[in-house]
């Protein structure tokens, strides 16, 4: 039913004049506990960024709501013309918010800012088999792979965002804090750790299909839970995210209000900086560490159940490789503190944890559990809980060795995308994002599967990674997360599971 609907929808919108009144009203206040590190959508990887550079900013596809299918967006239509070359087709008649015609040349002009020297986009690990854009006329364009990649119509859900070329030349800063997308809305006003104000865009080419969404987004970075909680109890946000599982009552007892718990795609984990040497080099002290955290009592107690354990490093959304059958390593102390002694280190070190606070379910808790349980096999450490930003750059001081000493991270990683190959490779490859490790044999293997063509030796391939991973100790996975929502009557908005909130789907209710 719900195909048939965006189906219609896209029907509707294209034979709809754009000069249709777009009939948003009133103001929705949305927090989340954090905001995005910059509005450029090129240079940096970061999960509330691809929440929202889409308010602003469009890409050529998006997933559909309740069932993550891949449908048509600034690209009408699509067809793969061999392993290498996707020839898509742009819906004519968009135009940015500085008048400036999105075409073939805008794309091009977009995907060329994340390999340009200059930006040091950390996008650039997403797009390792692209080759270049061919523009074949104003509305249409082959995207050329090195090698074959089944994997791209995923990424482009929700990174490769299309803006004005009319941006070229502009600084750093003003590309920052001035976006120019063809989307939904306009990003109006911005006071850095405090709030983000959103109007909708007039000339916006799906006003038609919207007509009861807000007029007026507010974004408030609330970064604890607990003050999430208390300002949407008080009626000042309409959505909340992250709430924790102790919340949840007291939500459930206003009538005003709706809970909704919605399994995601973020999938916790603790890694460890291995890739300049230390203790967490050995693979025998990673495995002890995985043996010596307990993830289900984690998960009943602090996150109350509302997650599930899990096996591997990708979401049930992907496109190739995701197996239900897959489990981690699971608490056994014994066997930790016997690897400990194999590895010489049976009386321990000292090694610092870090973790962002607010980011994700639980975060802070989690993370000085893990420390008290790491304490058990004498790895002597304390959660540092930091702000965002403050985390983001201590792990890249570690990644890069400008950090010395034993060091671990608690974080989690989803990505809608639906790209094993993306996740993969951005929390466990040598040159990831977010990774701490150099394991060179899991790149190889993982750089094997990503060029396969045939669907089943992909899959194979692809498995055969998560389970290097785990016999390497990569990581301590442990749980895939709920996202948990509350929700004002006096909208109507159903979550999706990918983290993303688009506001457009918001109904203001009269």
């Amino acid at each position: 039913m719900r195909t048939r609907v965006a189906l219609w929808l896209l029907i509707w919108l294209a034979v709809l004049p754009s000069s249709w009144s777009h009939g948003a009203r009133g103001t929705v206040t949305i927090a989340l506990s954090g905001e995005p590190t910059t509005m450029d959508p090129h240079v940096v990887s970061d999960f509330i960024g691809t929440t929202v550079w889409p308010w602003v900013m469009e890409r050529l596809v998006v997933s559909e709501t309740g069932t993550g299918k891949i449908v048509p967006w600034l690209a009408e239509k699509w067809e793969r013309l061999s392993p290498t070359q996707i020839k898509f087709y742009l819906r004519k008649g968009v135009k940015f918010s500085d008048g400036a015609p999105l075409d073939a040349r805008a794309v091009e002009y977009s995907i060329g800012r994340i390999f340009d020297p200059a930006n040091k986009s950390a996008q650039r690990t997403f797009f390792q088999l692209f080759d270049r854009i061919e523009v074949l006329d104003d509305y249409s364009f082959i995207w050329h792979s090195k090698k074959a990649d089944n994997g791209l119509m995923n990424r482009l859900v929700n990174i490769g965002h299309i803006i004005s070329p009319r941006t070229r030349g502009t600084d750093k800063t003003a590309m920052s804090l001035n976006p120019v997308g063809s989307g939904p809305y306009l990003l109006k006003n911005w006071v850095k750790g405090q709030r983000m104000t959103f109007e909708a865009n007039p000339g916006w080419w799906g006003n038609q299909a919207f007509p009861g969404r807000p007029q007026t987004i507010i974004l408030r970075r609330i970064q604890e839970s607990s003050v999430r909680v208390k300002a949407f109890l008080a009626g000042e946000i309409d959505i909340i995210t992250g709430v924790l599982p102790h919340f949840i009552p007291d939500l459930r007892r206003n009538s005003m209000v709706d809970v909704k718990a919605i399994p995601a795609i973020r999938v916790m984990f603790l890694s460890f900086i291995s890739r300049h040497g230390g203790p967490f080099a050995d693979e025998r002290v990673r495995m002890a560490a995985n043996y010596a955290i307990d993830a289900e009592l984690v998960r009943k107690t602090i996150l109350g159940g509302n997650a599930e354990l899990y096996g591997q490093i990708i979401n049930p959304w992907v496109y190739s490789g995701y197996n239900p059958g897959k489990t981690w390593h699971g608490y056994d102390l014994a066997k930790a503190r016997q690897l400990m002694k194999e590895a010489g280190h049976e009386s321990g070190f000292k090694a610092d944890l870090i973790t962002a606070v607010g980011r994700y379910p639980g975060d802070k808790e989690t993370c000085e559990a893990v420390a008290g349980m790491l304490k058990k096999i004498r790895i002597e450490t304390t959660c540092n809980a930091q702000a965002f930003n403050l985390f983001r750059q201590n792990l890249t001081a570690y990644q890069s060795g400008a950090k010395k000493g034993a060091a671990m991270y608690y974080m989690g990683f989803g990505s809608s995308s639906g790209d094993p190959a993306l996740m993969m490779r951005a929390t466990t490859g040598c040159k990831g994002p977010w990774s701490g490790n150099c394991l060179k044999e899991i790149d190889e293997l993982l750089e094997r599967a990503t060029g396969l063509e045939d669907p089943k030796a992909q899959q194979a391939a692809f498995e055969g990674v998560t389970d290097l991973m785990k016999a390497k100790a990569a990581h301590k996975i442990l749980f895939r997360t709920h996202d948990i929502y509350g929700i004002s009557k006096r909208v109507r908005f159903q979550p999706r599971h990918d983290e993303t909130l688009p506001p457009w789907e918001i109904t203001v209710l009269k």
